[in-house]
């Protein structure tokens, strides 16, 4: 093996392992009969162990540095954004394998963790992307383990309409990516992102413009930025609840880490301010606006953090503008990405807990009076709730903190009536998420109780280290 082919395995060591591990839950799977009784008892297993694996590679990542830093090859670097990434990725990993526990489809036990394990892999290989060919191959590799794990997570109508809808656009993304990918290769006689982003800082041309403006439409798909959010309501109503979170949480953190790779990297290039800046802002302002709006009409869950997760987008655009514009690091775009994931899991975690399956889509006066059946989860849920408005105390305090102040900061107009704009959409999401705390606390009607009393399980457990992990990123928010 050549050295620069081991420095590339070297630099997404992480991605290698857990690509490694899908395959043998691959072949292993192969000799499993799951409907036989050992079959069945076994499907919980499938999530234990991936939980195990992806916990132990997490912490050798964060505290041994199994990733070094540094490195630079044709395929891949490793620097911050993919030290963050990686981190980031493997995080979201252990969290949503916990959820799957008891969550797991009984018949496609060892499929949905592989594909899971792969996407995760994609995630991490396309944080540490140095080529546009790489960049490409990873986004699929998140892309297709996403359409099967909707294809065997619900197997009703609904399940496959949200297959449907998911596999249509993303391959209808792709194409629109690649049109421009063409372009900027063509621009650049090169596929690598650093000579990309040095020959674009130069020529500003109009097909340029157009190069920019088709790829990053195709990763606004991945991020739910409108106008190619109609499939996320369809999706997370249409999917297991396991499922949904990783689609509210995983795919956006890839496409994040995509828009940041094109853009430059760990240092944005100022360069394509005339042509990307502009897009992002816009592209911000429309998503945030016409998410948090979509989400006041909502009174079903599933469609109501569909269009929440939509609202977050806008905000995550907004912080990407400003990075641009000033020419920096992006690091309060990965916080914020940090503080939704973890909140956002929580929520669904808490909502798995709730249901008797991971199927159900409760309506919002359904959970009327839940402080009286469960308290210790309520207020698990209460802070990952404020966490998603941005109250103090919470991560999410500082991650909406950090864009706006990094927004005020460009002193561009442009980019403080964005912060402005951005102030009043909190304040519209802050309406719908504190309308739902009240629900809970709201003594119910009837003495009847509309979901089950919850009892201990992982999900469970799951909303409860979700919301110390809010509050402990409040207190150490280097942390995220």
């Amino acid at each position: 093996m050549s050295p620069e082919l081991t420095n590339s395995f070297l630099t997404v060591l992480p991605a290698v392992v857990i690509f490694g591990i899908a395959c043998i839950y691959l072949l292993v799977g192969m000799f499993q009969d799951n409907s036989s009784p050992a079959g069945i008892r076994s499907v919980s297993g499938w999530g234990i162990v991936s939980t195990f694996l992806l916990t132990t590679l997490w912490i050798g990542t964060v505290w041994f540095s199994l990733q070094p830093s540094g490195l630079v090859t044709k395929l891949f670097q490793s620097d911050s954004v993919a030290l963050h990434g990686t981190h980031l990725t493997l995080l979201a990993g252990v969290l949503i394998s916990a959820f799957s526990i008891t969550h797991t489809p009984r018949r496609f036990a060892y499929e949905f963790h592989a594909c899971l394990l792969i996407l995760l892999a994609g995630s991490i290989f396309l944080a540490a992307a140095a080529d546009l060919t790489t960049l490409y191959l990873s986004i699929e590799m998140v892309s297709l383990p996403t359409t099967l794990l909707l294809s065997i997570s619900r197997r009703d109508n609904s399940g496959r309409e949200a297959t449907l809808k998911y596999f249509a656009l993303s391959a209808f993304a792709s194409a629109v990516f690649l049109m421009g990918a063409s372009y900027l290769y063509g621009l650049s006689g090169t596929t690598s992102l650093s000579g990309i982003a040095t020959a674009l800082a130069t020529n500003d041309t109009t097909l340029a413009k157009v190069a920019m403006a088709l790829v990053l439409a195709g990763l606004a798909f991945r991020v739910t930025a409108v106008p190619f959010h109609f499939y996320a309501p369809d999706v997370f109503t249409g999917s297991s609840l396991p499922v949904a979170a990783m689609i509210a949480t995983v795919p956006k953190i890839a496409g994040f880490l995509a828009i940041i790779r094109i853009l430059g990297g760990a240092q944005l290039h100022t360069g394509f301010v005339e042509s990307a800046g502009l897009i992002l802002l816009v592209l911000a302002l429309v998503t945030m606006t016409s998410g948090n709006f979509m989400a006041l009409a909502q009174t079903k869950w599933r469609r109501l953090l569909a269009y929440s997760s939509v609202a977050h987008s806008g905000y995550l655009l907004i912080g990407v503008a400003a990075a641009l514009y000033r020419g920096g690091e992006t690091t309060y775009v990965l916080s914020y990405l940090s503080a939704y994931t973890v909140m956002t899991l929580g929520v669904f975690a808490a909502l798995a807990t709730l249901t008797a399956n991971g199927d159900s889509d409760p309506s919002l006066a359904d959970l009327e009076g839940l402080y009286q059946r469960a308290p210790m989860l309520c207020i698990a849920l209460s802070v990952c709730l404020l966490s998603l408005i941005g109250v103090p105390l919470t991560a999410g305090f500082w991650a909406k903190f950090g864009i706006f102040q990094d927004a005020i900061r460009t002193a561009r107009t442009e980019l403080v009536v964005g912060a402005v704009i951005m102030a009043i959409n909190a304040a519209v999401g802050a309406m719908y998420y504190l309308s739902l705390l009240l629900r809970i606390y709201r003594v119910p009607h009837t003495n009847s109780a509309p979901v089950s009393t919850p009892k201990f399980s992982p999900s469970f457990a799951l909303t409860v280290v979700c919301a110390a992990i809010t509050v402990l990123w409040f207190l150490l928010p280097n942390w995220m």
